[in-house]
């Protein structure tokens, strides 16, 4: 996969992850939580595979970067051990 398809391809990821966390922290619906927390994680997991083989250049690995630690704080705060 070219260089630029997978950096859209982990942020996308990403910005999804988050907003299922988002979702999930917003709502007050135990089923709701439950859901969105395990969408949330998915997508977190999705992207350490995919991270593993990416090659970013460094403004994009920096951005995903952030966003993943971002992504990982969230999931923390719903619950999640890593």
């Amino acid at each position: 996969m070219p260089q630029r398809a997978q950096a859209v391809f982990l942020k996308t990821e990403l910005q999804t992850g988050l907003t299922f966390a988002k979702v999930a922290l917003e709502s007050k619906d135990p089923n709701k939580i439950l859901r969105n927390t395990l969408n949330a994680r998915k997508a977190y997991d999705t992207l350490l595979h995919f991270l593993k083989e990416a090659e970013l250049n460094n403004a994009d690995q920096v951005k995903v970067q952030q966003l993943l630690r971002k992504l990982k704080s969230d999931l923390l705060e719903l619950g999640q051990s890593f």
